[in-house]
């Protein structure tokens, strides 16, 4: 999980005097909740498109190596290429299911996947049943324990509930800062290269609502213009406890904390 820089350690102290119950206690409800504390009146009907396409209990697998797994399958008469794709490399390999022409299930190795020690995540994605609303999928990753690791719902740019008055995708880094300035708010700025990717990250403490948000700004490798734009909501510790991403033609909600209470 992603944890806040070092050079905003300063906001995040002045977070945690103001917070007095841990940021993991808003997920103790039996009910489905979707990050009010980033979306508004939106969230309303993402929750209700949660609960149609809710994932099911998770179940922990059996821990086996691809190719037993490949042998499973093959035994219950799914066929190769068509219900399910193995795909092998040195470094990272993978096996998908298939239902009517999309993913289920990925199950993902170390390496080449040749021992069950290998097996390292699996990925379960769920399908509403009107797109028409704008959620394409919701996946689901877990570690090869059951342990969660992350929830993400894709929606398609235009009917996406989340929304923010702040960013959106290509905004630049500066006018957020201007925004900022003007709400009063403190900030801290910090630059990271990836993969000769730019991406620029602002960390924000509201003093009047005592949150933390990191704006990630992720500019192009060929016109270096800010494309991507995300808000990460950061706990008492450090750590990202949400996500919403902008891209160009999808907005994706990430949560890091599980939010569906069987």
């Amino acid at each position: 999980m992603d944890k806040i820089s070092p050079v905003s350690t300063n906001l995040l102290y002045a977070y945690k005097s103001q917070v007095n119950t841990p940021a993991e206690n808003k997920n103790n409800s039996n009910t489905a909740t979707i990050a009010p504390d980033i979306v508004k009146k939106e969230t309303a009907d993402a929750a209700k498109a949660y609960a149609i396409v809710a994932p099911a209990q998770k179940t922990v697998p059996e821990k086996k190596s691809i190719d037993e797994l490949k042998a499973d399958l093959t035994a219950q008469g799914k066929v190769e290429g068509k219900d399910f794709e193995v795909e092998k490399d040195e470094l990272a390999s993978k096996l998908t299911i298939f239902e009517n022409g999309r993913p289920v299930k990925i199950y993902r190795y170390d390496k080449d996947g040749s021992k069950k020690e290998n097996f390292e995540a699996i990925q379960e994605f769920s399908y509403p049943l009107d797109a028409s609303k704008g959620l394409k999928h919701i996946e689901t990753t877990y570690g090869a324990d059951g342990e969660f690791h992350f929830r993400t719902f894709e929606y398609d740019r235009d009917n996406s509930p989340y929304k923010d008055d702040i960013v959106s995708y290509g905004t630049s880094p500066f006018d957020l800062e201007e925004k900022l300035k003007a709400d009063g708010s403190q900030f801290a700025r910090d630059i990271e290269y990836n993969n000769g990717r730019m991406i620029n990250k602002t960390t924000a403490f509201n003093s009047k609502t005592g949150e933390v948000k990191r704006y990630e700004f992720y500019y192009g490798t060929q016109d270096n213009a800010v494309g991507d734009v995300a808000i990460c909501m950061i706990d008492k510790d450090g750590f990202k406890k949400s996500e919403i991403y902008f891209s160009k033609d999808k907005t994706n909600y990430t949560e890091y904390y599980d939010s569906i209470k069987y």
